[in-house]
């Protein structure tokens, strides 16, 4: 009996474990129900034939370097911010950081030019992109992309970073073309400026500043999303 506890039942029960502690303090499995970072995270489509991802949320990172500015973040939402997209609970969100401490974030109409002092906004540049959601309702199945000439307009995200003097575009590759204009207060010391990169169907920081509560504390992070896992089709690291 002592060796089949010795053999058997003790390194099961270790293994058991060390996967609950590795759970809590280094990375944990989240799934994605919606689709507010569609497409870099897919939630479920509208004709319930795709999974949504799950995905793995590194726990350490933020104990080994600051959040930066691109990266998509798993968090627990404020109250106001969970309030405005009705979502009841405690199941954590996932955004883009768009704003850090000090920083300016306008999203706004836009021209494209050949003249324009934005390079990202001349024909060809990385904001000169119309990305749509296909279809453009809850479960979207695809991009579209319209390549935008002289004289479109579109809307841009702008960011002007604490201690610039000027604000400049800042493009999320392949997120879909916002369809409204916001203005955002500077972000305060402690907190971070969050979208979706689904912008016409994200519940984020667009919406919650109608409710005074643009912003998300960095002590509600609880980590960075690192990799999808499942479906293993999609098994991929996220930029």
């Amino acid at each position: 009996m002592r060796k089949l506890v010795k053999d058997l039942i003790l390194p099961v029960v270790v293994a058991i474990t060390l996967a609950f502690v590795i759970q809590a303090s280094l990375a944990k499995p989240y799934e994605i129900p919606t689709n507010s970072m569609f497409p870099a995270i897919q939630g479920a489509n509208s004709t319930g034939d795709r999974a949504p991802d799950r995905v793995i949320a590194n726990r350490v990172i933020y104990k080994l370097r600051d959040i930066s500015r691109g990266d998509i973040v798993v968090f627990d939402p404020t109250k106001g911010a969970r309030a405005a997209c009705s979502e009841p609970g405690d199941v954590p969100f996932v955004k883009r950081v768009i704003g850090l401490p000090g920083d300016e974030v306008t999203v706004k109409k836009a021209t494209v030019s050949a003249s324009s002092p934005y390079p990202e906004l001349r024909p060809g540049g990385s904001a000169a992109v119309q990305r749509t959601a296909t279809p453009n309702s809850f479960g979207p199945d695809g991009v579209t992309e319209r390549q935008l000439q002289e004289g479109d307009t579109t809307y841009v995200t702008f960011v002007k970073k604490a201690g610039d003097s000027v604000a400049t575009p800042y493009v999320v590759p392949d997120a879909l073309t916002p369809d409204y204009e916001k203005t955002f207060p500077v972000v305060p010391a402690g907190n971070i400026l969050v979208l979706g990169d689904n912008r016409p169907g994200s519940c984020d920081a667009h919406v919650w500043v109608e409710r005074d509560a643009a912003f998300t504390p960095q002590d509600n992070v609880i980590g960075q999303a690192e990799l999808i896992y499942w479906p293993i089709t999609r098994l991929q690291f996220l930029g």
